[in-house]
């Protein structure tokens, strides 16, 4: 990972994701507009992505060492 990387990386938490998953249950339970209920699942599942590749990238910086 570059240096110019490292110093833009956002660490996700499982409190993120529980809050993005949150958002995006209650706008389905509330009847929130499709666009709308797609918008939170997107960011709940990007974040889920993004905490992947995060514990990818540490396990893998741990080897390296």
């Amino acid at each position: 990972m570059g240096n110019d990387e490292a110093t833009w990386r956002i660490d996700v938490t499982d409190g993120d994701i529980r809050a993005a998953k949150r958002a995006w249950q209650d706008a389905s339970e509330r009847g929130t507009d499709n666009d709308e209920i797609a918008s939170r699942y997107a960011t709940y599942r990007q974040l889920v992505v993004g905490q992947a590749q995060q514990i990818a990238d540490d396990f893998r910086a741990r080897r390296v060492s």
